[in-house]
């Protein structure tokens, strides 16, 4: 197809990333009632911007001003419910636009990398069949769960009339769940019903277990993990915790006191109203350095390691959380329940047979196989669970249902079992909020790894209250997020899948090496593997999942080699963008959204950038239009040292024309100058943010680059895709530089001086000779209020101490430095959102100036 052929669509033009960046904000912010909810996947995209920028890769450009305001305005709509569903109304407006542009039928979209089933999700809300595929096994259960399994039974009415078929009393338990609205109601009731069933069955199986005292709920066991301390004159087996603290709740502190009785450690557990003496944490630095409770000996990571790989670590049960009435105490175990805790496991089939990799690492402390990951009791426990899921298929059957419906219902609770071994793990963590007035007890995954736990909590799984059932709202709750449509989910390899029928492929591949998806969806595919053996036997044929194949850069995968990883990546990749162009319909753009890693840059981003664009630009594809989304929610994880996803780049694409010659270095350059300027300002001008601007930069630059097939240096050889990046920025830098240049002359000095010096003061001397080329005196920087100048120093004005009354109205001299930090101040500190935005209606033409300077 020629490039005057080529018709362009919206998403090719223009998006309201405004309203999408918020949608995914408030998608991000929501915790329940939402897809996610169903079971876990890693850095998902989230459902607001796969609903937008699948309607505008759809839609045509209308190449009218007017027309394309009522498009953007009809995507603002639907997004505009943010983590909610759009309006009835907006959607079914939606669904009108696309079957008037498509009278023939809408095309299918097709995912080959379909991880959570966002993409298939929206793509059936707006009215299109859709095809996913994945090399994963939990991926793939996820997303033929979410677009072909249930809706396939939508609507039916399910065996059971109503809770009162169980034994919990109707509107007890899930009184919010099973609306007689929903399309899903019958199966919402069917697998309440079986839940409560397998809880029942379990908790015969297991009672003795889980003993519990009279008049309390117990919530959680806590455990410590334990050693032997190597002082020869101690030999104290030592508890290795990260913390004494159990809660710090006001007129509530709970902690644990150790003490050395009579040759033996002593836990005590103290809860009072006022605060007492807590020890200090054994945990001494960064690493598994401890001290020994006992002799304060300094145990060292390695002599930890050591004897972990010589004779495993220790469990210690530490204390116990329990609900009495409203009130949540904490205390030590009784001798019952340490004895419950014990389980001989005996002949149980456990997932011991493969291995744990958080992705690349090898794992230590002894912590080798799954089965290293739980308690004995917690193995016992899942176990139990899985095995009466794999048995539910049959019971359905025996009810009288049909395959499709008990297919169905075992599926979700399979995931139930997923979400289960969350929170039922050593990977759980107990957080206490900074104020001090919640103890939380999380589920795994905090974070995108398997990071190694001395302390975490045993939730209790059984009862009302329990992991369970306590669990079983909030999964159903997120089926009211799914649509009723057609829908198809493979195993297979993106390499070489195919759909049946043109589509639009749109896809959201993996991060180059951010994120070992098989090694950590093991954790999953063992649990699911149990429950779905025989439901799904094209998904379980191996005891782990397939990792050889997979298209990361993982060097653990490849000899523990960066570079042959690397090339893996790049040369997989070129390969199945090539093959998915045999898959795409012919006047649609194939979209590939990549991640960035939050407050991320330098060399390994850049590689993971290049890597993935090499591979576009080797399967001759050309870049039409980048749009970088923002995806990360106010509670991200920087507080646990972790670097979440942060912003999406959306790349569309399509075939190089085959008219397009190669250019010179000469001419690409000249182009980056001429087009990256308007570029950045459109970026800048769609509030993206500063620590995304670099790599959101790289889209535009690269479809300049992407436009021939090769950009040829004075030696006639084709650069690569990292000297293009660097060129790239070297644009941007100058972009950014002539920004300055439009700035007063004042701010402009307190941007260089910044540079140089940052806050901290530096002799008068320099900022003399620094200011006097801009055309002032430093005694006009000071009397603008922009620095100070004291006993020959010169310091810069704008973190402390700013005057809330401040307006650039009431400043006989304004500038843009001050109304960035009096923004900053305001946002962060003196009112937020609301008393920023008062401020910025009144900077009046300081407004872009300001803007460009926070860049």
């Amino acid at each position: 197809m020629t490039e005057t052929a080529r018709k362009k669509k919206l998403i090719e033009v223009a998006l309201p990333l405004d309203a999408i960046n918020a949608a995914c904000k408030a998608d991000k912010d929501r915790k329940t009632g939402t897809i996610r909810n169903l079971h876990k996947w890693f850095a998902p995209m989230p459902l607001p911007a796969w609903r937008a920028l699948l309607f505008a890769a759809l839609a045509d450009d209308p190449e009218d001003d007017n027309h394309r305001v009522y498009l953007l305005d009809l995507i603002e709509r639907l997004v505009k419910n943010g983590a909610d569903l759009p309006d009835t109304s907006d959607l079914a407006e939606a669904r009108t636009v696309l079957a008037q542009q498509y009278p023939d039928g809408l095309p299918v979209v097709m995912d080959p990398f379909c991880g959570g089933g966002s993409t298939l999700v929206e793509a059936q809300r707006l009215g299109m069949e859709t095809y996913g595929s994945d090399l994963n096994p939990v991926p793939v259960l996820i997303s033929r769960v979410v677009s072909g399994i249930l809706p396939e039974v939508a609507g039916q009415q399910g065996l059971q009339a109503s809770v009162g078929a169980s034994r919990v009393k109707p509107g007890e338990l899930f009184a919010a769940i099973g609306s007689q609205a929903s399309p899903y109601s019958g199966l919402v009731a069917d697998v309440r019903h079986y839940a409560e069933a397998i809880e029942r069955d379990v908790r015969a199986r297991l009672e003795s277990h889980y003993p519990s005292n009279l008049g309390e709920r117990t919530v959680a066991w806590i455990w410590a993990r334990t050693t032997i301390c190597p002082n020869p004159a101690c030999g104290f087996e030592t508890v290795l915790t990260t913390s004494w603290w159990l809660s710090k709740k006001k007129n509530d502190f709970a902690w644990i006191e150790p003490s050395v009785v009579a040759g033996s450690l002593e836990l005590k557990v103290r809860q009072e109203p006022k605060l007492g003496l807590v020890a200090e944490s054994p945990k001494t630095a960064r690493g598994a350095n401890f001290t020994c409770v006992a002799c304060a000996n300094t145990i060292s990571e390695a002599e930890v390691d050591a004897r972990a790989a010589q004779q495993g670590l220790g469990l210690r049960l530490v204390a116990v959380v329990a609900e009495k009435g409203r009130r949540r105490i904490y205390r030590e175990p009784t001798e019952s329940e340490v004895s419950a805790a014990r389980v001989d496991l005996g002949d149980l089939d456990i997932p011991d047979g493969v291995a744990v990799s958080d992705g690349g690492n090898r794992r230590r402390f002894g912590l080798n196989t799954q089965a290293d990951l739980y308690t004995p009791r917690q193995l016992l426990t899942l176990s139990a669970f899985a095995d009466e899921v794999a048995a539910t298929y049959d019971r359905v059957l025996r009810d009288g249902g049909t395959p499709e419906w008990a297919r169905a219902v075992t599926a979700v609770l399979a995931l139930a079992v997923g979400r289960l071994a969350m929170s039922n793990s050593s990977q759980a963590r107990v957080t206490i909020r900074n104020d001090g007035t919640t103890t939380r007890f999380n589920a795994a995954f905090g974070r995108n790894d398997l990071p190694m736990t001395w302390d975490f909590p045993e939730l209790n799984p059984l009862g009302e209250s329990g992991t369970w059932l306590g669990s079983m709202p909030t999964i159903l709750d997120s089926l009211d997020f799914l649509p009723s449509g057609v829908g198809r989910v493979d195993k297979a390899d993106a390499r070489v899948v195919r759909s049946d029928r043109p589509s639009l492929v749109a896809t959201d591949p993996p991060y180059f090496d951010a994120i070992g998806y098989a090694d950590l969806s093991d954790y999953f595919y063992v649990w699911h593997r149990r429950c779905l053996r025989r439901v799904f036997p094209d998904l379980y044929g191996t005891l782990a999942t397939p990792k050889t194949n997979e298209l990361t850069a993982l060097p653990s995968h490849h000899g523990n080699s960066k570079d042959a990883a690397r090339k893996y990546f790049i040369d997989g990749f070129t390969e199945t963008f090539v093959n998915l162009q045999q898959s795409m319909a012919p006047d649609l753009p194939l979209l590939v959204v990549y991640a960035s890693k939050e407050q991320k840059g330098g060399v390994e981003e850049e590689t993971r950038w290049s890597s993935i664009l090499t591979a576009m630009i080797a399967a001759d594809l050309e870049i039409t239009a980048t749009w970088p989304i923002h995806g990360t929610g106010s509670t991200r994880m920087i507080g646990q040292g972790a670097n979440a996803v942060a912003s999406y780049i959306v790349m569309a694409c399509r075939p190089r024309v085959a008219t397009a010659g190669p250019t010179s270095l000469t001419d690409f350059n000249r182009a980056l100058r001429r087009e990256l300027g308007p570029a950045v300002r459109d970026l800048q001008a769609a509030s993206i943010l500063p620590i995304d601007l670099a790599q959101a930069a790289m889209g535009p630059g690269m479809q300049i680059f992407s436009r021939y097939p090769a950009v040829l240096d004075q030696q006639g050889s084709g650069i690569g895709v990292d000297h293009a990046l660097r060129l790239i920025n070297a644009a941007l830098a100058e972009v950014l530089e002539e920004q300055e240049g439009e700035l007063d002359a004042v701010s402009r000095f307190a941007a260089r001086w910044w540079d140089s010096h940052a806050w901290e003061p530096a002799a008068f001397g320099e900022a003399d000779k620094a200011a006097r080329p801009l055309g002032i005196s430093v005694d006009e920087v000071v009397r603008a209020q922009v620095a100070t100048s004291q006993a020959n120093k010169v310091q810069l004005l704008g973190r402390d101490s700013l005057d809330r009354e401040w307006t650039p109205t009431t400043d006989a001299l304004p500038t843009a430095w001050e109304v960035v930090h009096h923004l900053v101040d305001r946002l962060v500190d003196g009112g937020g959102e609301l008393e920023a935005a008062r401020l910025m209606a009144r900077v009046g033409t300081l407004r872009d100036p300001a803007m460009a300077l926070a860049y």
